[in-house]
């Protein structure tokens, strides 16, 4: 049977869902730890491919925003008609209108919500299974990248368009969706005596499977899937939601630092700053050793003053109280009011308080004064107290002074 074949019409690129002003690296996922490697695209601000490439999460582009797209053969996309809800309602509106068309129990599934209508509506919802893509997810932050978005790879295929693709030279995947988004894949082998096959894009058309399994043996325009990547970098999908949600902004700074950190210089610099740091501790204790050092001489010195001028002391323990206390006790066998006696007190408030105070009441014991002269005067007094070897406090209206030992 004669096999016409169909003509093949480049797809534009859809509209900028997403303005961005850095370059987006976008990466397909590896649903399993044995690949290494993976598909890598660098997209510009202008949704054109500048470099394509396969090479290990480490190794990407640090500057740019970073996109990964979850292979089409584990995930599905739905298409439903579920109206405006809160945030907070989402997943469980999501549970309720996918639990019957899911294959696999919905506890262990991944429902997220595409792009809602301007009026809030939602028409398409992606599943996966949880594990596979947290896994995948984990392998990446690993790798110290975490990703900004992670969008379906169905769901850079426009509505009614098919993308035929070489897995290798003898195998081949279709992608499809169909009028109303939902998308679906198929697997096949090429025939043996079949030339290599490339990727390419094709319309859908009715008897899609019918018009595929015809180009299956026919060969196609070289070309790479590097443009359907692409597509991921301005796409308004994003897988991470409700329990994959993106880590917070403090700690993916956090994380950032730890690789800034982590990098040859900056151990240098930390090395360099934990040496300083350890000068100045030893510095800081030779200080403080000389000090201490000082106060014990000045302590022995003061001891030893006192022990001169009061010979008849048996031990002296605190030279200042002692010294205080003799002084006192000289004054008193002279006839002499002692520092705390009430004419000695009245002598230092006359020169702390205002001369045009009035002194309301006045309250004398042994070594203390209270007086009643207001709250203005009183705190003024206070301050002036300590450069006369006084103690004072001032109470709202009261001062009360008191001799420092």
């Amino acid at each position: 049977m004669d096999r016409a074949p169909a003509e093949l019409r480049p797809y534009p690129l859809p509209p900028r869902a997403i303005p961005s002003r850095m370059d987006t690296a976008v990466i397909r996922l590896n649903p399993t730890a044995s690949a290494d490697d993976v598909d890598f695209v660098r997209v510009g601000t202008d949704g054109v491919p500048i470099e394509h490439a396969r090479m290990q999460p480490a190794l990407l582009p640090r500057a740019t925003r970073l996109v990964a797209v979850w292979p089409a053969e584990h995930h599905a996309l739905f298409a439903l008609q579920l109206p405006a809800v809160a945030p907070a309602r989402l997943h469980s509106a999501l549970t309720g209108a996918l639990e019957e068309r899911l294959l696999d129990d919905p506890a262990g599934q991944h429902l997220a919500a595409g792009p809602r209508d301007a009026d809030g509506t939602l028409k398409l919802a992606c599943a996966c299974d949880l594990e596979t893509l947290r896994d995948a997810l984990h392998r990446l932050a690993a790798a110290a990248r975490e990703a900004d978005a992670v969008v379906p790879e169905c769901a850079l295929i426009e509505p009614g368009e098919a993308w035929l693709q070489a897995l290798d030279a003898r195998r081949v995947r279709l992608l499809w969706r169909s009028a109303d988004g939902e998308a679906g894949w198929l697997h096949a082998d090429v025939a043996g005596d079949a030339p290599p096959l490339a990727a390419t894009r094709l319309r859908c058309a009715p008897a899609l499977r019918a018009l595929a399994a015809r180009w299956w043996t026919m060969a196609i325009d070289d070309g790479d899937d590097s443009a359907l990547l692409a597509r991921a970098a301005t796409s308004a999908w994003n897988l991470r939601q409700f329990e994959l949600a993106p880590q917070a902004a403090a700690q993916r700074a956090m994380l950032v630092l730890r690789e800034a950190l982590a990098t040859p210089a900056w151990r240098r610099v930390g090395v360099l700053v934990v040496a300083l740091l350890m000068v100045q501790l030893v510095g800081l204790e030779a200080l403080a050793l000389q000090l201490h050092a000082r106060r014990h001489r000045l302590e022995t010195e003061l001891r030893s003053a006192a022990s001169h001028a009061l010979p008849g002391e048996p031990a002296i323990l605190d030279a200042a109280l002692q010294m205080h206390r003799a002084l006192d006790n000289a004054r008193a066998r002279a006839g002499a009011p002692g520092s705390g006696s009430l004419e000695t007190l009245l002598g230092a408030a006359a020169q702390v308080l205002p001369p045009t105070r009035d002194i309301r009441a006045i309250v004398y014991h042994p070594g203390a004064l209270q007086l009643e002269v207001g709250a203005a005067a009183a705190q003024s007094a206070a301050l002036r107290c300590p450069a006369l070897g006084l103690h004072c406090v001032s109470e709202g209206a009261t001062l009360r002074l008191g001799v420092e030992p």
